[in-house]
């Protein structure tokens, strides 16, 4: 490989991890507004491996990720659901994708990305609007398709999901999220350990010395 060649494939992996990010933070902008179905575009139609929330479970391919946005979080189960308009009737979502690690995989077809997350929120919860927060992590998958990056599997993992007044020594988890009366999950989670277990979701990223 020439200098000329070396510097192309540098270039293009610094616009494939910035395409990855991007994707990743217009998720959720989308999240915050409820913007649904605008969320399940970002999947890709063919190669979409699984979608997992939390305790709720995991849910397979392109139609699990319809299930989980359109279904689940669109319906009308006992843990309250914005409607997928955007309208939260009064509610606010508000979420900080942070300390993003990206690695793109030697071919450029695919990539891996983990990030920590902290949520602030206020939705009706039993009848009654409350406000929360949650801290968690994701550890997704990528694919690239015609140019253009896609998730092909997305993990969120609660650390808690606490009242505000309460906080996360008195209540990690204000409920228990599988709740939904008809809509079932594929699979059990794969790692579902919150607070105070000390359990962290393994990373999807070498060690930048030792490569282990």
């Amino acid at each position: 490989m020439n200098d000329l060649q070396e510097l192309e494939k540098r270039v293009t992996l610094m616009e494939d991890i910035q395409e990855i990010e991007n994707l990743q933070r217009k998720y959720g902008y989308y999240f915050e507004q409820q913007r649904l179905n605008d969320i399940v575009d970002l999947f890709s139609e063919d190669n979409t491996e699984s979608i997992e929330i939390t305790d709720h479970g995991l849910f397979r391919g392109k139609k699990g990720v319809k299930t989980m946005f359109i279904e689940w979080m669109g319906g009308g189960a006992s843990r309250p659901r914005p409607q997928s308009g955007g309208s939260m009737g009064g509610g606010i979502v508000c979420i900080m994708q942070l300390q993003g690690v990206v690695e793109v995989a030697p071919d450029g077809k695919t990539a891996k990305a983990r990030w920590n997350c902290f949520d602030l929120e206020a939705r009706p919860w039993n009848g009654l609007m409350r406000n929360y927060w949650l801290h968690g992590y994701y550890e997704n998958e990528y694919i690239k398709e015609n140019g253009k990056w896609y998730f092909k599997k997305f993990h969120w993992n609660d650390t808690f999901w606490t009242p505000y007044e309460d906080g996360w020594l008195k209540t990690p988890l204000l409920g228990n999220m599988d709740e939904h009366p008809t809509i079932k999950a594929d699979a059990p989670p794969t790692a579902f350990h919150p607070y105070p277990s000390g359990f962290h979701l393994p990373y999807s990223f070498k060690h930048p010395v030792t490569g282990k």
